[in-house]
């Protein structure tokens, strides 16, 4: 078993080691599908654990010689996020266990974030003034990303923490579930990827596309042109998926079915 600690919580290693053999009792559970993700608490301290599911044996043998796993990127992401002065929460671990020689599963554990999501956003009713300056906040907060060289590959409305600070009126962004974020020089068109995921209704895309790509001196058809692309290939992409699962899954049914019949 690998367990990485920054040094910041060092002092709490003997508790989080025991995370894997679920040494602890989730306050809340926040995602309990592919991924589980639970708030837990250490002492008096409130943490996350994100517990990646199992992958395939391909997967096993590539992160165990040739790729950090979902959790290592997870930690490094967040460390490097946050050293270009962007909010994400802060990592305070990873660990990988084994099985057979291969790597088996990862967890990543960070510090608990007490911020609604964009979801939660969605449920509340917002004056237009207050409406129209939680735009800007959010693109001027994207725009922050790309110009910075950080583009998240999560970039939906689940994956970003916000809140008002009241000081100065506007809304902070933060990001979370950043293992698959990229770094570095990249085309100037490459961050269409990021408004694909948003979910955001033709008319509103439009809106965006259009500030977006006068302040970053972009072809708007090509902007927009490059999100829609994006976002079919998506849909493509999930509707195979989905058909294949659905074929293997009927494959095993039968299987069952002759074999019980035998």
């Amino acid at each position: 078993m690998v367990i990485h600690i920054h040094p910041k919580y060092i002092h709490l290693k003997e508790a989080i080691a025991k995370i894997p053999e679920g040494g602890y009792e989730p306050l809340r559970t926040f995602c309990n599908n592919r991924n589980i993700v639970e708030q837990i608490k250490i002492g008096d301290c409130a943490f996350v654990v994100k517990s990646y599911k199992i992958p395939n044996f391909a997967n096993r043998v590539i992160y165990s010689f040739f790729r950090r796993s979902k959790a290592h990127r997870a930690y490094d992401n967040a460390l490097r996020i946050l050293r270009c002065g962007v909010s994400t929460p802060f990592p305070v671990a990873y660990i990988e266990t084994k099985k057979k020689g291969l790597f088996h599963k990862g967890y990543f554990i960070s510090e608990y974030m007490e911020h609604p999501t964009l979801t939660d956003y969605k449920n509340i009713t917002l004056s237009e003034e207050e409406s129209n300056r939680f735009k800007e906040d959010f693109l001027n907060f994207t725009i922050e990303l790309h110009e910075k060289n950080i583009l998240p590959l999560d970039y939906n409305a689940g994956n970003i923490f916000c809140h008002k600070d009241e000081s100065s009126g506007r809304y902070i962004f933060s990001l979370t579930d950043i293992n698959r974020a990229e770094f570095g020089k990249f085309s100037k068109y490459k961050p269409m990827l990021s408004f694909a995921q948003m979910g955001l209704p033709p008319e509103k895309l439009v809106d965006v596309m259009t500030e977006y790509s006068s302040r970053r001196k972009l072809d708007l058809e090509a902007s927009l042109f490059l999100v829609l692309f994006y976002r079919i290939r998506r849909r493509v992409r999930k509707f195979f998926k989905r058909r294949l699962k659905e074929v293997h899954t009927r494959a095993n049914e039968g299987l069952k079915t002759k074999k019980q019949q035998q």
